[in-house]
């Protein structure tokens, strides 16, 4: 009896060491993690803004230069701001301390420049000279688009870290506000482009049919 006593009194002691080391190694590892975060967080949110603001930038950009068209030629519209790039493997941090939708979120981010580039080079190509209409549409529009989910994405991360989230006062510059207004200029120019299309379509179409009856 004795003996069976000694034996669970050992089992229960390696039971208990092992759990006390797991505890430990537990208790390291949310604090190396916590303080990965934190660091992550402060290094990739100002990149993330900074990537934010270049975004704006292009979305200003309608190829003119002090209200005339940018080329020597001066009649044709072309981009005076480079499009940004975005390396987050080249920051140097732990991303598996994100969770995993923030981390696919901000890890995506090349991909998506990728597209959008991709999608715009499209509307380059069948655009129209020497104003590139389309293209310029597409350009802006992409890249307020782009620019707003990157701020969010920066927002996100604040909040995970327990980072301030800085919101411009009442009546201050406020740059995702500013890329909005871009997206919503550009989609009532496009909605009044094609509604005047549509008109001329109609009386075109109702020309040729006085045209038959006469």
């Amino acid at each position: 009896m004795q003996s069976l006593i000694a034996a669970g009194a050992g089992l229960g002691g390696v039971f208990l060491g092992g759990y006390m080391t797991t505890r430990r190694e537990d208790k390291r590892e949310l604090r190396r993690v916590e303080k990965e975060s934190g660091y992550l967080a402060i290094l990739v949110v100002a990149h993330l803004d900074r990537l934010a603001n270049e975004c704006l930038h292009v979305s200003l950009d309608d190829g003119t230069s002090e209200g005339r068209p940018a080329a020597q030629d001066g009649e044709t519209y072309e981009t005076t701001i480079e499009t940004p790039t975005f390396d987050p493997l080249a920051l140097g941090v732990d991303w598996k301390v994100l969770p995993q939708g923030l981390m696919y979120g901000i890890l995506n981010l090349p991909y998506r420049i990728e597209q959008l580039n991709n999608h715009i080079s499209g509307a380059w190509e069948f655009d129209d000279q020497p104003k590139f209409i389309e293209f310029f549409w597409a350009r802006r529009f992409g890249y307020a688009e782009l620019g707003l989910a990157i701020s969010d994405l920066a927002k996100q991360l604040r909040k995970h870290a327990g980072l301030p989230i800085e919101e411009p006062a009442e009546g201050e510059w406020n740059r995702d506000a500013c890329m909005q207004e871009q997206m919503d200029r550009i989609t009532e120019a496009r909605k009044a482009r094609d509604e005047r299309y549509l008109a001329k379509h109609r009386a075109e179409i109702a020309s040729a049919v006085n045209s038959q009856g006469a």
